[in-house]
């Protein structure tokens, strides 16, 4: 039988996004907070509980967690199995895009919230160190000890940092960045783990609940395979520019294939339009077409994508 980690997007909506689950994200989150040394929160509200008829296979939406504590700090949880440096900039402007939404509902920037992503990386995102877990906040540059405001903070737990580097991270999200990693992987492991670990024993207990649900078994596995599939295309025609010779004028010929290929991955996601095509094929910036492609793994919306290419 094929093996669902834990890492699947899916599966982690469905681990932290539940109502009965609230116990779970609140003890995930304090489990970054007390390793980044902030102070722990009391509760947490779901914003966008898991349904399982929010999602399509052939769709490659954002599948994350939002959430609010007692002081009404927004929280944003999810997981990334793939990506690259490009990612940095996408989680930032996710960040700006979810820090600003607060204003339809407040329209003062005195009642905006600090705005807190929390990124669990299946890949290694920094080859400059080794930490598994960072925090980025903003700083005075020549002294860092002056940070502008707490309404700014991302962290990234790059898990496939974890096993070399324990030692670098306090237990609570030791924890539950093995489980993460080790659920249906490692049973040994995981026998280790969830000894005399109640919260753990309940997140184990989702997982199987998950993995023994037909349905979402199989939607797991489908979304699987159809990130795979676009992964793949995006890479052959990456190859095939470069096979057509980079040093000079790779213009044309990479230039046609992702034209071709960005057709056919919005028509396949959204449908495009003639006159939506036409502006595709239009856009000879290369770089306008790599955040182009980029943005069709994060953002739900072909106006957004598209509007780049203007």
């Amino acid at each position: 039988m094929e093996i669902i980690r834990a890492t699947s997007d899916i599966f982690f909506k469905f681990l932290f996004g539940k109502e009965e689950n609230k116990d779970l994200l609140l003890s995930f989150i304090n489990a970054v907070h007390a390793d980044s040394g902030f102070p722990l929160i009391k509760t947490v509200e779901i914003k966008n509980p898991f349904n399982i008829k929010n999602f399509s296979i052939d769709k490659e939406s954002i599948v994350d967690v939002k959430a609010t504590d007692e002081n009404g700090r927004v929280y944003d949880v999810e997981v990334q199995t793939t990506g690259n440096d490009i990612f940095r900039n996408r989680t930032l402007y996710y960040w700006a895009k979810l820090y600003s939404s607060q204003l339809k509902e407040a329209n003062l920037f005195s009642k905006l919230k600090p705005t807190i992503c929390i990124n669990v990386l299946d890949f290694d995102l920094f080859e400059e160190y080794d930490y598994p877990h960072s925090c980025y906040l903003l700083r005075e540059m020549n002294n860092p000890e002056f940070v502008l405001t707490d309404h700014l903070m991302i962290h990234f737990i790059e898990l496939k940092k974890i096993e070399k580097k324990r030692e670098k991270v306090k237990k609570g999200l030791l924890d539950w960045s093995l489980f993460l990693e080790n659920e249906g992987v490692k049973e040994d492991e995981m026998t280790i783990l969830l000894k005399d670990n109640e919260i753990l024993t309940k997140a184990h207990n989702e997982y199987k609940k998950f993995t023994e649900d037909e349905e979402l078994r199989d939607l797991a596995l489908r979304r699987e395979m159809f990130k795979m599939d676009h992964e793949t295309q995006l890479y052959e025609a990456e190859q095939k520019g470069i096979e057509k010779g980079i040093e000079k004028g790779i213009e044309k010929g990479e230039l046609l294939d992702k034209q071709n290929v960005l057709i056919k991955q919005l028509s396949k996601k959204f449908g495009l339009t003639d006159n939506e095509k036409e502006l595709i094929k239009k856009t000879t910036n290369l770089e306008k077409l790599d955040i182009a492609f980029e943005d069709i793994l994060f953002i739900d919306n072909k106006d957004e994508i598209l509007g780049k290419l203007r």
